[in-house]
């Protein structure tokens, strides 16, 4: 009974279904039949229940167990009568919203159709209309494309009688320009080579004076150097920002504490004046040991890069070598100071420069 109801919500009371066991005996039976069918087989159920009860029990305690039963059964099957009225007014209201729905879009899709048609009808006819310009107007470029191919077949036979007849009339003139013109060009070609050439002993040349000036400038530095008394790249009254290393913003700094010459700055304390400048001490002291170089009568500013690439920081570091000894060390850094651009090829010390500055700085 309780299935029926189910199905009876699920599927309509209209709907049919086939029982599992006497389907191929009954075939479908609408859901309404198998409803009564339940409620006939279940009111038989009771009843025989009922009966058995009645026979059991006595008199009046059947009678009253039958009336609670009966009482209890009519509650039941009113229950379930309301409920199936509520699902058959909810179906109602359900077919009709849906027939409703369903002849909307039905309308929908007609006025839908309707438009499309006419849309597409109105395309075709401007697609057709636009067509039957531009066929119209490929007829008559076509027409004019076959005049004008006529009249340039015409022209061109024209032009080969012209050309012809100035061939034969110009052919040899044109024979000897083209002769004059080959001959003119090698003589050129030939006049470029000879300049090329010229141009390359030329450079060769320079370069060779350039090299040969150069042994001569050193020769004469040197000659000049034995023949006079050397002097200091730098003094004691030299600004102490003629020091290599020290700008102006240092000097500046220098300045507040009383070092403006090269003399003050090298007889400073060096913790006193990295403390003022922002700079380690071990900076200090190289920059100190630059100046005491910077002093040496005949040693250059070019040199110093050399002296501090063999760790000659100071000036008694350098009047503690040998001359020989030295000359080597610094020969051996002589080419990699020469690639960075610190120092000339033409300048490598002599052992007569190299034994003048230690002289010197033993003094």
């Amino acid at each position: 009974m309780v299935n029926a109801v189910i199905m009876w919500f699920n599927l309509g009371p209209e709907s049919t279904f086939t029982p599992y066991l006497l389907g191929n005996l009954t075939g479908a039976i609408p859901i309404y039949f198998y409803i009564f069918v339940s409620a006939l087989v279940t009111a038989i159920f009771l009843g025989a229940t009922s009966h058995k009860i009645v026979t059991e029990l006595s008199y009046a305690d059947q009678v009253n167990a039958i009336n609670k039963e009966m009482n209890r059964l009519e509650a039941r099957l009113q229950s379930q009568q309301e409920v199936l009225e509520s699902v058959q007014t909810k179906m109602f209201f359900v077919d009709e919203s849906l027939e409703h729905n369903r002849q909307e879009f039905s309308s929908g899709l007609i006025e839908q159709e309707n438009a499309l048609k006419r849309t597409f009808e109105r395309g075709c006819k401007a697609q057709q209309k636009m067509l039957d310009g531009v066929q119209e107007h490929v007829f008559f470029l076509d027409k004019r494309l076959k005049s004008l191919k006529k009249g340039l077949e015409k022209q061109r036979e024209a032009t080969k009688e012209v050309i012809g007849d100035i061939l034969v009339s110009l052919g040899p003139q044109l024979g000897d320009i083209k002769e004059t013109v080959e001959k003119q060009r090698g003589e050129i070609e030939y006049a470029l080579a000879q300049i090329e050439h010229k141009e390359k002993k030329t450079k060769v040349a320079i370069a060779e004076q350039k090299n040969e000036l150069a042994e001569i400038r050193l020769k004469l530095e040197k000659l000049e150097g034995s023949l006079a008394k050397p002097e200091p790249f730098l003094g004691s009254q030299s600004n102490v920002e003629e020091v290599k290393g020290i700008g102006y913003g240092k000097r500046a700094k220098l300045k507040e504490i009383g070092i403006t010459n090269v003399g003050e700055f090298i007889m400073a304390d060096s913790e006193v004046v990295a403390e003022k400048m922002g700079s380690s001490k071990k900076t200090v002291q190289k920059l100190q040991g630059r100046a005491q170089l910077s002093m040496v009568p005949g040693l250059k500013e070019k040199y110093l890069f050399l002296l501090e690439a063999v760790n000659i920081n100071d000036r008694s570091s350098l009047s503690a070598q040998e001359p020989i000894e030295l000359g080597k060390k610094l020969n051996a850094v002589f080419e990699t100071e020469v690639t960075k651009g610190k120092i000339s090829p033409v300048d490598k010390p002599t052992i007569e420069e190299i034994d003048s500055w230690i002289k010197f700085s033993k003094r």
